[in-house]
């Protein structure tokens, strides 16, 4: 029988430590996930918690990765989940709207068009995370099929279908 100060111990896998490198980690994908996050549920607060949510899991369970371009898509893959697991949770039943002016830009000399960034944010959610990690992320169609868990052809399918959308919604000016 366990004494109580050994039931409440934490096993050693559990235990989150925070390195330099840990931090070279956060500071590197914080805004990637952010912007992902928000892509996905147009929220500013919530996009905060998956992404805190991402990163205890990452220290968490400190997975070994074979290259940072598997780390890069280990950590996209879990921010699409939280955030497809928040937004079909039974309590996120609103959304909030969103200003595209507040996405944190992924270089200093590089400012997207707000009005395209709007107008991306209104396409469907399967059409509007493909034609995010597309363009604005810079992923391949492949690498997006492997972040998402569909088929290439269902990727490229809906980057066709989301650029037909968009183009839509920009000939109308609705952004």
């Amino acid at each position: 029988m366990l004494t109580v100060s050994e039931q409440y111990q934490e096993p050693e896998r559990e235990r989150i430590s925070m390195t330099g490198i840990s931090f070279r980690v956060v500071e590197q994908y914080k805004d990637m996930l952010y912007r992902t996050a928000l892509t996905m549920t147009r929220s500013h607060a919530d996009a905060e918690d998956i992404m805190q949510e991402v990163f205890l899991k990452y220290f968490r369970y400190a997975p070994e990765f074979a290259s940072e371009e598997h780390r890069k898509a280990w950590l996209l893959r879990v921010t699409i989940n939280e955030s497809r697991n928040l937004l079909k949770s039974f309590w996120k039943s609103r959304r909030t709207d969103l200003d595209p002016a507040d996405f944190p830009q992924k270089q200093a000399g590089s400012q997207k068009n707000s009005g395209v960034l709007q107008a991306v944010l209104q396409l469907p959610e399967k059409y509007r995370i493909a034609v995010y990690l597309y363009y604005y992320e810079e992923y391949s169609i492949k690498e997006i099929a492997g972040i998402t868990g569909r088929s290439e052809a269902a990727v490229a399918q809906h980057l066709v279908r989301g650029r037909n959308k968009l183009r839509k919604i920009l000939e109308k000016g609705e952004f």
